[in-house]
């Protein structure tokens, strides 16, 4: 896309629930205390002022970002308390049909630039959801393909419009669109558990048009109902709880969280959600940078089904509708534990303005009643041991039918695990099916399983990108790799083979998967830095289980989401290369993002670097998932390999405090 440049001083039912005034929010304003704190309410509405003060946005503008435009890294790192240090914002808005990123300098009080990306579509905002399906409604030949399904009052219907997609249709080219299934809302639970299956509509916000209705034929509807909260349930367990008697052993200070010997900047944004930043270790009194920005850049879940009314159903999560946007309140004692210390998030909303997100982060310590570290000791008969207890950051979004529980988990042993669980309800489509001995069971079910009578959930994967700048006593590291080699011994020896470890440097920017040649490991290493021991500190990248895209690489949707064809990528860090997918991702065919990023391959040797973490799985469905998925967890691990000179864990006390007296 074409950048131009002109200078100058869905879910619609969700913010339904979520959206409060500004004279509310203005209450609750508090003033930037790090140059990392999201944007406060007064810098948003600020934000805005200025934008409209310039002529450059006007009462149809929507504004599906405003967000921090953090100052440059060097700054960041050499910053201390008590200094001054810049404001500005990035503001991504659409005025009749134009997209413009504007760069706000909020400590002058000037609009810097302002960008048009020609031919680009932003994020999708509520604003757009809610007149895309009140438009599909008022469509006469929706509303005929709707009595032809056995319904007569419209209000009984339930539209959700979703993004579109690229299947290069060049008749919708420059058109803002969304394509928009419906779903019955005889239903308890979900209304995505009654899909009114062969009927889709497109829909140009813009121009405030249907452009088409497709209705590939009628399909039986299940009747049975998809509740999973009116269910007749077993006698309750006794309580198993996790307690925090003697109150909670982190505190929190603006910003910054401390645990035990960690610290770390959080804070909220409407696009990437939870943003981990300057997380460091308490080392004997030195405290060490372990990465500089952790935060979840893209993720794709595309549907494994040529129908279509499916084929076009391969979303961009993150660039498309925004984690911190969609962030759902966390329930008390079943979200997280009672004992957490809940966060409101104020999110940046569609028209300039904002709304609030009660308990849209939990943090909260656990006993996972596992043994930190353990010993036992024949000869005295003594047993020394200590127990475990992790720090856990949660915030949950919930996409549609999806919901993401997303975890930033700190150990007593220098590990950060970054753990997902994807639950909620799956996507399924209506067929003929009702039971695997039908004559049509065969076809039904080629791209999914039936999960219910008439219902069959359709396969798809999930691939999550994490942008991790991590920072190993310092910001100059080098990725390397250790293989596992095996060597065989000389004849006469008593044993023939043994294996060793062979590290390797990568070198260059690019997908580090090409090096990966049998078992082995991922390490970030300080080679300028040494250990009490004369080691050079590094953390390991521990995955859970690797999975990578197995669609073809000219495939539409692998292309705009090509982060998922490998597993690891290393580039040089660069302030302005934040999405794995690319800034502006929605209707696109080849976004930018990471293959863009090391396109030219340059040297990362002791460098500052960023990796690129994929998490990924193939949801095969199954009759289990139904009506709502048990929670599916994946996960990888940053492990301290010689950081330090014992295990870190060594000096936990044996006993928890006496909290009686």
């Amino acid at each position: 896309m074409r950048r131009t440049f002109t200078l100058s001083v869905i879910i619609v039912s969700l913010f339904s629930l979520l959206l409060s005034s500004v004279e509310k929010l203005s209450a609750q304003s508090v003033q930037a205390t790090h140059p990392l704190d999201a944007l406060t309410i007064e810098e948003v509405l600020r934000t805005v002022e200025l934008l409209t003060a310039s002529n450059l946005v006007n009462e149809t503008t929507v504004y599906p970002m405003i967000s921090l435009r953090e100052p440059p890294k060097a700054f960041v790192i050499s910053w201390y308390p008590g200094t001054p240090f810049p404001r500005a914002a990035t503001a991504i808005t659409r005025t009749s049909g134009r997209t413009f990123e504007a760069h706000v300098d909020l400590t002058t009080g000037t609009v810097i630039s302002n960008v048009e990306i020609e031919g680009a579509q932003p994020s999708v905002t509520t604003v757009e959801a809610r007149a895309a399906a009140d438009l599909v409604k008022a469509d006469a030949r929706w509303q005929e393909a709707i009595r032809r399904r056995g319904i007569t009052d419209f209000e009984q219907v339930h539209c959700a419009p979703t993004t579109a997609g690229y299947l290069a249709e060049p008749e919708y080219y420059g058109r803002r669109i969304f394509r928009v299934p419906c779903y019955g809302k005889d239903v308890t639970d979900s209304v995505y558990g009654l899909p009114l299956e062969g009927l889709t509509a497109i829909v140009d916000v813009d121009q405030k048009v249907v452009l088409s209705v497709t209705d590939t034929g009628v399909v039986e509807i299940s009747s049975d109902p998809t509740t999973f909260v009116d269910v007749e349930t077993r006698d309750p367990m006794n309580p198993v709880e996790n307690l925090s008697p003697g109150g909670a052993n982190f505190r929190v200070n603006g910003g910054y969280i401390y645990w035990q010997n960690w610290s770390f900047h959080l804070r909220v944004e409407r696009r990437e959600g939870p943003v981990i930043s300057l997380v460091r270790y308490n080392d004997d009194g030195s405290h060490r940078y372990i990465a500089y920005q952790m935060a979840l850049s893209e993720m794709t879940v595309p549907y494994m089904d040529p129908d279509p009314n499916w084929s076009y159903r391969t979303f961009m999560d993150v660039g498309e509708f925004g984690l911190g946007y969609l962030a759902s309140p966390l329930r008390v004692g079943q979200d997280c534990p009672e004992h957490s210390a809940y966060f409101p998030a104020i999110i940046p909303s569609d028209m300039g303005g904002l709304f609030k997100v009660d308990r849209a982060i939990c943090v909260f310590e656990r006993n996972t009643a596992d043994p930190s570290w353990r010993h036992y000791d024949p000869g005295s008969q003594q047993a020394n041991s200590r127990t475990n207890v992790e720090l856990v950051v949660r915030m949950i979004p919930t996409i549609g039918n999806y919901d993401y529980v997303i975890d930033y988990v700190f150990t007593l042993h220098g590990n950060i695990m970054v753990r997902l669980g994807a639950t909620g309800v799956d996507a399924v489509k209506a067929v003929e099916t009702s039971h695997m001995s039908d004559a049509t069971a065969a076809a039904d079910t080629r791209f999914g399983a039936l999960v219910a009578p008439h219902t069959v959930a359709v396969y798809h994967d999930h691939y999550f990108s994490f942008r991790l700048d991590l920072d190993v006593d310092g910001s100059n590291n080098t990725l390397v790799r250790d293989s596992i080699a095996m060597r065989q011994l000389p004849e006469g020896s008593a044993r023939r083979s043994l294996w060793i470890i062979e590290t390797e440097a990568i070198e260059n920017e690019g997908g580090a998967d090409s090096y990966a040649e049998g078992p082995g490991a991922w390490r970030i290493v300080n080679r300028a830095e040494t250990t009490g021991l004369g080691h050079m500190p590094s953390y390991e990248i521990v995955g859970g289980h690797r999975v990578v895209s197995r669609m073809m690489a000219v495939d539409r949707p692998q292309d705009r989401a090509a982060f998922s064809a490998q597993q690891l990528w290393v580039s040089k860090h660069d302030d302005s290369q934040r999405y794995a997918a690319g800034t502006y991702l929605n209707q696109e065919e080849f976004t930018g993002g990471v293959p863009e990023f090391v396109a030219d391959q340059a040297d990362v040797l002791d460098e500052d670097l960023v990796l690129w973490y994929t998490v990924g799985f193939n949801h095969i469905t199954r009759a289990e998932d139904w009506p709502v998925l048990p929670t599916r967890w994946h996960e990888f691990t940053l492990r301290p390999v010689n950081f330090f000179t014992r295990n870190p864990a060594i000096d936990l006390a044996p006993e928890f405090a006496d909290t009686d007296g």
